[in-house]
């Protein structure tokens, strides 16, 4: 890839943390309304399915968000299946008792009552994407290096835009996310690659949020959802929304906030980071 492939990416969200895609990292996001909300967070993929229903809290509040177990939540595939999900109190969410999972090229939707109001969302699932390698590098931008980690794969879609979400975690922790779009770069091949830390950032043993950055000997994996149009628009206007305190674009119907989405997941073993391992860029 380019060296201007990791020039645009520096300008990408360096220590976003922002909790979605599983029952074990729930949205934490001070949506600016005045009046509470109703939060979604859903996903179906070749992994299973969740709903996450929460309301929002005020500005300023520090509690985290209210969780609802009280509502009605289906899912309806467009072969007419339809399955109600029940509330796991352990997990926090709506899963299947059936374990149901997405099949590519077909779309589903989430219907929820909650409080006797109505909310819908569609997604459609796509073809997963074929990872052959991940690795870190690094390139030295005004005397400082800064170091990324790396994919590289096949496209489903080599003729069409792709879209992307990926998230990186350290541990049972979300590090990082980005979503990502695109043609394949060359003959059905891409490259991805995420801004993790700088060596100054390391130095200290903090980023400019305060939080940790990439360390010596952090085990990192990487979760590579290909997702619809719809949904990559979210999570763009999800990092946008987070430096301007506005609303991100949502594809849940009836006043909610949130995501439900349909993701197909490929998950390449995990790498240990290693500043001796890292490839230099030229």
């Amino acid at each position: 890839m380019k060296k201007s492939s990791f020039l645009n990416s520096m300008f990408l969200v360096l220590g976003c943390l922002v909790g979605l895609m599983s029952c074990e990292h729930e949205i934490d996001f001070d949506y600016p309304k005045s009046e509470t909300m109703v939060v979604f967070d859903g996903q179906i993929s070749n992994e299973g399915v969740f709903v996450r229903i929460s309301r929002t809290r005020p500005i300023g509040d520090n509690q985290k968000g209210q969780p609802i177990n009280t509502a009605q939540v289906f899912i309806i595939s467009d072969d007419g299946k339809e399955e109600q999900l029940y509330y796991d109190d352990e997990k926090g969410c709506y899963l299947s008792a059936s374990g149901l999972v997405g099949v590519p090229g077909h779309s589903y939707q989430m219907k929820a009552v909650v409080d006797d109001r109505r909310f819908e969302a569609t997604s459609t699932m796509q073809s997963p994407a074929g990872i052959d390698t991940v690795y870190f590098r690094w390139v030295k931008i005004l005397q400082q290096r800064i170091y990324f980690y790396c994919v590289k794969g096949t496209d489903p879609y080599p003729e069409e835009r792709t879209y992307y979400l990926c998230r990186l975690m350290r541990g049972e922790e979300l590090f990082r996310w980005n979503p990502r779009s695109g043609r394949s770069a060359v003959n059905g091949y891409f490259e991805y690659d995420i801004p993790c830390s700088t060596e100054k950032e390391m130095d200290e043993g903090k980023d400019e949020r305060g939080k940790i950055p990439l360390m010596e000997g952090d085990t990192i994996s990487m979760e590579l959802m290909t997702i619809d149009r719809p949904c990559w628009d979210y999570f763009q206007s999800l990092m946008v929304s987070e430096g301007m305190m506005s609303n991100p674009i949502t594809n849940i119907k009836g006043g909610a906030v949130g995501i439900f989405m349909a993701a197909s997941i490929t998950r390449p073993d995990a790498i240990v980071f290693r500043k001796e391992d890292a490839v230099r860029e030229q």
